[in-house]
């Protein structure tokens, strides 16, 4: 049923302003601003067709069982991401940054941005630059459910940390060093920093202790009064250092 959604659609009784907008549709390039290329082309085409369309043609498929499930596979990665990324932050902060994410406004505007409003299949009532935001958000979590089942997990979470990690870095001004710079490392597909403990002096009801950072070719050293502190700071610097060179 899925795969043949797409000669299903062709078979249909159209309208010739329906036909040329159907044909223009790039789908090849849409899948390249994805970041995924569909092994079962007729996903991609579930994911893009409202239920608007498929009832006005009498089609049996449209996109919100793939809309149910890509609401469960999006959140259940940005869970994972963000307690993962952020060792440190209580689960109220992980809840709050979850929920900017993945609401409505943040899937609309990602829509907005792959140009699925000009691609989904809706009804002749609705036109492409003025469909309801919910139309926009429902499609981009059938987007993400149809990469799930066609990819697995992997592949859904490939596609969902290139779409909203850049995001998760604009959260982070409350977070400690270690967790910003692991941020802007992952966002930018970079191995994770790599922390060690390069001495401690002083003494012993007052010690320094001295943590060196690794990342992406470079170290930074700094001192503290713990050893989480010292790695604070190096991470700090290391922050620092990388995000001037990057806008050299």
């Amino acid at each position: 049923m899925v795969s043949s959604l797409s000669s299903v659609i062709c078979s249909a009784v159209l309208s010739p302003q329906e036909k040329a907008r159907i044909k223009a549709r790039d789908l090849d390039a849409f899948q390249d601003v994805l970041g995924y290329h569909f092994n079962d082309r007729g996903l991609l085409e579930e994911a893009l067709c409202h239920s608007s369309f498929a009832n006005e043609h009498g089609l049996s498929v449209n996109n919100e069982r793939l809309e149910f499930l890509g609401d469960s596979v999006l959140g259940f990665i940005i869970a994972s991401t963000l307690y993962k990324t952020y060792p440190d932050a209580p689960e109220g902060e992980l809840t709050r940054m979850r929920a900017e994410l993945v609401c409505g406004a943040s899937l609309t505007r990602k829509a907005k941005i792959l140009g699925v409003p000009g691609l989904l299949l809706h009804g002749n009532s609705m036109r492409d630059g003025a469909l309801p935001s919910s139309i926009c958000e429902d499609a981009m979590e059938a987007l993400l459910g149809a990469v799930f089942l066609d990819g697995g997990v992997s592949a859904a979470e490939q596609v969902i940390r290139g779409m909203f990690l850049r995001d998760v870095e604009t959260h982070a001004a409350v977070l400690d060093p270690k967790s910003k710079l692991q941020i802007w490392l992952q966002a930018r597909e970079l191995p994770l920093p790599r922390y060690e403990l390069a001495g401690v002096k002083g003494p012993s009801h007052a010690p320094v202790f001295e943590a060196r950072v690794r990342a992406n070719g470079f170290e930074r050293t700094a001192t503290g009064s713990t050893r989480k502190g010292a790695e604070s700071a190096a991470a700090s610097l290391l922050l620092e250092f990388l995000r001037k060179e990057k806008a050299e």
